[in-house]
């Protein structure tokens, strides 16, 4: 039976699902008298006070580190954490959607109502704790975007919203058959149930270790699935197509959101599932993951003259990135605990931040060149030195320069993969970051080197301002000072420590 308490846990989401409805009934009875878009933002206001109220303890729960549903959902700072800032950069989004969205978009209540349920997934995504659970979330997230896609009225949005549903479709089903797998081998898909299940199984098939094998596969399965979420070989191919042709609201939304959700569960199904035998044998798969999605990232990023295009293969790229962290997770036999783990949250964090700030000076700049062709941006630093400057702050974030967060969540990552053995895998890392300095410093370069005679038009985004500026603030501060995140993030995980 559900208690108050439970209802009390899973408030935040209930707020969520219920303004989806209200947006669309609203739009019912009133028509366009209302704005969904404000509505929208109201809700994810109110959910954002009741968690920021839970996370802080004065809305009181039974305890900080609640199980909910038949041990379903775990709700816990870290997972509190994550929601504030899953929801926090969605709001941020929303805000500046009427600023970003066509009116033939951002006055849809359809729109509106399916980014509202897409993010009720992601949230949920961060505190589930049972495999099931965390598939009908992924859906849940996903099976919205695809509507999402299609609503933009141009020729091509019927094509990229069916590639994603392909792909979409492919990943879920390898999950599955991960999860499938596990079940049939231990009777349960909750996550804590994985980790003695090598040595229950041990003498129940015809060769040694047959049962290892097995449990590793599943994981394989798991993981590579859940690469669709978080932009990762193998199932990337959807993401350069579907940002450049998705309205920019869209393509923020699944650049930092997205993947934030993604892997705050990844890690959750690592660290409560996995242990020190079987994790040195995935290990290796997770990095060799990682290699690939930032050399291709890279690389590929280097040959576009569409910002979009180039921010889209960034995106791949630092998903990688974050993949060294999981990859360097070290399982101690007597503590039970992951090293790493507080690096890789860290890095998750900043990325969000630095990365929402960057695409959206990225938009910003492109309205007034009309255009998000790198070089039609040449001489725009002299026009719109504010933006620009802020553009320049996030980009060099995201390269690693030092004084920036972007410096500070490398270096946590790359000498947390030192200090646990994987020398060569920070190696690549570093050798990576090298190779993205020539694409995001050529863009500083054409902002404020190079000369361009046109006139640009003259426009207003104060929303979008000030967001960026918000974002910038915190790129420098948090790059000074990152111990201040990072305690934060420290004192959130050692609840599932």
């Amino acid at each position: 039976m559900i208690n108050l308490s439970e209802i009390l846990i899973l408030l935040p989401e209930i707020i969520i699902v219920s303004f989806a409805f209200i947006i669309i009934i609203s739009d019912l009875i009133f028509g366009k008298k209302i704005r969904p878009s404000d509505v929208a933002c109201f809700g994810m206001l109110f959910s954002l006070v009741i968690l920021t109220l839970i996370y802080l303890q004065i809305l009181k729960i039974d305890n900080v580190t609640s199980v909910a549903l038949s041990k379903v959902v775990s709700v816990d700072k870290y997972s509190l954490l994550l929601k504030i800032v899953v929801l926090s950069l969605s709001l941020s989004i929303a805000t500046v959607g009427k600023e970003l969205l066509s009116n033939t978009i951002k006055l849809r209540s359809e729109f509106w109502a399916l980014f509202m349920i897409s993010l009720s997934g992601m949230m949920m995504l961060t505190s589930v704790s049972e495999m099931i659970t965390a598939w009908v979330a992924l859906e849940l997230t996903s099976l919205p975007l695809i509507g999402m896609l299609s609503l933009n009225k141009k020729s091509y949005s019927l094509e990229i919203s069916f590639k994603y549903l392909i792909l979409s479709a492919t990943s879920s089903a390898v999950i599955l058959m991960g999860i499938s797998q596990l079940y049939g081998l231990s009777g349960s898909t909750l996550f804590s149930q994985i980790i003695p299940l090598n040595n229950a199984l041990e003498g129940r098939f015809l060769f040694e270790n047959s049962s290892e094998l097995l449990i590793i596969f599943a994981l394989i399965l798991i993981i590579s699935g859940f690469s669709f979420k978080i932009a990762a070989f193998p199932f990337f191919t959807w993401v350069p197509d579907v940002y450049e042709g998705s309205p920019s609201l869209v393509t923020l939304y699944l650049s930092i959101v997205s993947k934030i959700a993604g892997f705050s569960v990844l890690i959750r199904f690592l660290f409560e599932s996995i242990n020190i035998d079987i994790f040195s044998n995935i290990s290796l798969f997770i990095a060799l993951i990682s290699c690939i999605s930032m050399f291709y990232g890279n690389i590929m990023a280097i040959r576009q003259n569409d910002l979009k295009r180039l921010f889209a293969y960034s995106t791949i790229a630092h998903a990688g990135y974050i993949l060294i962290g999981i990859a360097s997770f070290q399982i101690f036999e007597n503590a039970e605990s992951f090293s790493g783990i507080n690096s890789t949250v860290f890095y998750l964090i900043s990325y969000g931040i630095t990365n929402l700030t960057a695409f959206l000076s990225m938009i910003a700049l492109s309205r007034y060149a009309d255009s998000y062709d790198v070089n039609d941006f040449k001489g725009l630093g002299s026009h719109q030195r504010y933006q620009s400057i802020i553009f320049s702050i996030s980009l060099i974030s995201l390269l690693g320069i030092p004084a920036t967060v972007g410096f500070m969540g490398k270096a946590f990552i790359f000498s947390g993969a030192i200090s646990n053995d994987f020398f060569w895998l920070a190696s690549f890392g570093i050798i990576n970051s090298l190779i993205s300095a020539y694409y995001y410093m050529r863009i500083v370069k054409f902002l404020f080197v190079d000369k361009n005679e046109k006139t640009f038009p003259q426009i207003k985004f104060n929303r979008l301002r000030f967001i960026t500026s918000v974002g910038a603030t915190l790129i420098i501060i948090l790059g000074l000072a990152p111990f201040v995140l990072l305690s934060i993030v420290e004192s959130a995980l050692n609840t599932i420590l």
